[in-house]
């Protein structure tokens, strides 16, 4: 590398580290049941400006400072800025974002917002379940958004094998999702088939008892008879 190349690069990395291009990561997490989280990274700095990048990163007392009213309304554009810019489409069918939930972070280590944070991120939580049993994902980012994406996908925890960048304008390339694969139901059980009975004592009685019982009662019957003849 040519030494004045490598001197240039040495002076403006200091610059690159402090003033950090502002962008935006969606993690879009699916499960088997059709349910799916969409974990958003977003930097304030996105919709605080039209031009993002002409501003410094945003420190921890800008968001710290703000009273709860100045807070609710941070994360009303933080979400009308979503639902602006970010699509939601599974197959042909546009959904809508489900409730949003924000908090602050720490746009360097990912951890809950300090007083010393140099770089304050908003951190978008929402969770919905899909229309489609395996319509493929897309994520149509708006025209009038003023930065890039960078969109993972995963399904059970298992993320796509490579990131997808998007610049305005652009949609993703879909993702498919596992159907979810369709149990048959259960075969109806027969009734059980009637017990075989065996041979009892009961039924030697009536086999065998019943005839004598009969062969005693014409036994006396007879003999009530001669005796009345006598």
């Amino acid at each position: 590398m040519p030494r004045l190349l490598l001197t240039g690069l040495l002076l403006i990395a200091p610059l690159l580290q402090a003033h950090q291009i502002p962008n935006i990561t969606l993690e879009a997490m699916f499960a088997a049941d059709h349910s799916y989280t969409l974990r958003v990274n977003l930097d304030p700095r996105v919709f605080l400006s039209a031009q993002p990048t002409a501003l410094p990163p945003v420190e921890a007392g800008w968001y710290l400072n703000q009273s709860e009213i100045e807070r609710a309304e941070t994360h009303l554009r933080a979400t009308e800025y979503l639902q602006k810019n970010l699509g939601l489409r599974f197959g042909s069918t546009e959904v809508a974002w489900p409730a949003i939930e924000i908090t602050a972070i720490d746009g360097s280590t990912l951890e809950p917002l300090k007083p010393d944070t140099a770089e304050t991120h908003l951190l978008a939580m929402a969770k919905g379940r899909a229309p489609g049993a395996a319509d493929p994902f897309e994520l149509v980012f708006g025209a009038e958004a003023n930065v890039s994406l960078i969109l993972l996908n995963s399904e059970d925890g298992k993320p796509e094998r490579r990131p997808q960048v998007l610049f305005p304008g652009e949609s993703s390339r879909p993702y498919k999702r596992t159907a979810t694969p369709v149990l048959a139901a259960p075969a109806p059980t027969p009734p059980p088939a009637p017990a075989t009975r065996g041979f009892h004592l009961d039924d030697a009685l009536l086999l065998f008892g019943l005839p004598l019982i009969l062969l005693t009662v014409a036994w006396r019957l007879r003999k009530r008879s001669r005796e009345r003849g006598a």
